[in-house]
């Protein structure tokens, strides 16, 4: 192997390597937030958030307790 080919495989495996670390790398724990409860959009149940004060990024509904 001359060294482009050397390159470009060491370049392949670097790039593999950190998408696999976005994806599946660094979980954040569960913040206090999360324990008070869930919030979300009536008209639109998918747009969740766990701060009480958030808006809907649709519509700009208040998000409601679930």
């Amino acid at each position: 192997m001359d060294l482009s080919q050397i390159v470009v495989t060491g370049g392949g495996i670097v790039l593999i390597a950190l998408t696999l670390w976005f994806f599946f790398g660094k979980r954040s724990k569960s913040s206090p937030a999360a324990k008070e409860g869930l919030y979300a959009c009536p008209m639109h149940p998918w747009i969740t958030s766990n701060d009480p004060g958030a808006d809907c990024s649709v519509c700009g509904m208040k998000l409601v307790k679930q």
